[in-house]
C-alpha cells in the first residue's frame, strides 16, 4: 500500500504530503433523512393512489476519502444503510369509522462516488467543503394491509446524483468530527402483487389491488450526517 501511494505521489496524482500524512481518511457516520415517499402504482396513472410519507429515516455507514490531484480536492467512496418503518390506518370512504391497520417498512443500500472541494476560507483546524457525485441505490420493501402482505416479485435499483456541503473540525492530527448536508433523490422500484382479492377486518371487507403493481420508495428528504473521522 505504501509503495502504491509513493508511486502516485511521484506521478503527481496525489498532492505532496508529509511522512505521517498519507492524504487518506476514514469516517464512521450516523445519518438522518427527513422523509421518504412511498408512491403506489407509479406506472398506472389512472389508478394512481395518494403517496405515503414516512418520516424519521435513520441510517449508518462509512466513507473513505483520498486527497488527489491537488491539496484542495478529495475523491471519496461512501456506503450507507437506511431503515425505516411506519404504522398507519386506512379509512374507507364508505366506512369512515373503520380503521384498517397498514404498515410500510423498507431498507435502502446506498453506494456513492463523490468529489469534495475544500473552500479557501478553511484553516488547518476547521475545513469547509462542498461537492457532489453519483450513486447507486437499491433496497427492499415490506408492507401489509390488515396483516396481508403483497408478494414482491422483483426490485429495480436506480442511479442518481447528489450535491453536498459540510464542515470538518480537527480534534487532533489523526482524529476529527464531520457534519454534512446532502441533497439527493434516490429511489428503487418494487413490483408486487396481492395473491387474494380482498381482506376482512372487524367485519369489513376491503378490496385489494389486483394484478401487478410497481411501488416506488423515494428517499427525497435532506440527509444529515455526523461522523467521526480517522486520518492517515
Amino acid at each position: 500500500m505504501r509503495r502504491i501511494l509513493l508511486l502516485m505521489t511521484v506521478c503527481g496524482l496525489v498532492s505532496p504530503v508529509s511522512a505521517n500524512d498519507l492524504g487518506f481518511d476514514l469516517s464512521l457516520k450516523g445519518t438522518y433523512t427527513t422523509s421518504t415517499r412511498i408512491i403506489y402504482d407509479v406506472e398506472n396513472p389512472v389508478a394512481f393512489e395518494p403517496e405515503r410519507v414516512v418520516p424519521s429515516n435513520f441510517g449508518y455507514g462509512a466513507d473513505i476519502r483520498w486527497n488527489v490531484l491537488w491539496s484542495r480536492f478529495y475523491l471519496g467512496l461512501s456506503f450507507e444503510k437506511i431503515r425505516s418503518s411506519d404504522d398507519s390506518y386506512i379509512t374507507p370512504e364508505n366506512a369512515p369509522y373503520v380503521r384498517i391497520p397498514s404498515t410500510e417498512s423498507f431498507d435502502m443500500t446506498l453506494g456513492e462516488v463523490s468529489g469534495y472541494y475544500i473552500v479557501p476560507i478553511s484553516s488547518d483546524e476547521v475545513q469547509f467543503y462542498m461537492g457532489g457525485g453519483i450513486g447507486l441505490y437499491s433496497g427492499h420493501r415490506n408492507s401489509s394491509i390488515a396483516g396481508i402482505s403483497p408478494q414482491n416479485l422483483s426490485t429495480q435499483s436506480n442511479f442518481g446524483i447528489h450535491v453536498l456541503t459540510g464542515i470538518e473540525y480537527s480534534l487532533t492530527n489523526i482524529l476529527g468530527l464531520r457534519g454534512e448536508l446532502k441533497f439527493r433523490d434516490p429511489h428503487f422500484d418494487v413490483t408486487n402483487e396481492f395473491t387474494q382479492s380482498s381482506v376482512q377486518y372487524n367485519g369489513y371487507f376491503l378490496q385489494l389491488r389486483r394484478g401487478l403493481s410497481v411501488t416506488r420508495v423515494n428517499l427525497y428528504g435532506i440527509n444529515y450526517m455526523v461522523g467521526l473521522v480517522f486520518k492517515f
